[in-house]
């Protein structure tokens, strides 16, 4: 796999467009491509979360798990890096993730949104697309 994420134009907002060889893949480079959009300043100071979301498809798990990360970040003050734990019958998700505290962000992210959200699974390979309202 080349990419593990990509930023694409969009009018309004800020479109990411991720990638990965399973779920757990998609989800953690999802995490990549925000902490790259947010250009943080780092601590050494380590924090996780535990998740434990249900939805009514994987697209909308994907998303209200994405949101959750956003509130997090902004609450424990965190960059959330690391996904450790299992999507279940591609509409749960537990685990544990897993960051590093934060000095200050270059930019802000007010929502990620369901507006123009995909996924797909072609050639072996699972590609999800979202906005994200700055």
């Amino acid at each position: 796999m080349r990419k593990k994420f990509e930023f694409l134009p969009h009018t309004a907002d800020f479109k990411i467009r991720v990638y990965g060889k399973n779920l757990n893949s998609l989800i953690n480079n999802a995490l990549s491509a925000l902490k790259a959009f947010w250009q943080p300043k780092l601590t050494k100071k380590k924090r996780k979360i535990e998740i434990n979301l249900e939805d009514k498809d994987l697209p909308s798990l994907i998303i209200n798990f994405l949101s959750e990360i956003l509130s997090q970040t902004y609450i424990k003050k965190t960059i959330f890096l690391k996904f450790k734990g299992k999507i279940l019958e591609e509409r749960k998700i537990k685990g544990i993730v897993l960051g590093y505290e934060f000095k200050w962000l270059k930019k802000d992210i007010k929502a990620i949104t369901y507006h123009q959200t995909n996924l797909f699974f072609a050639n072996g390979l699972y590609t999800f697309e979202f906005i994200i309202d700055i």
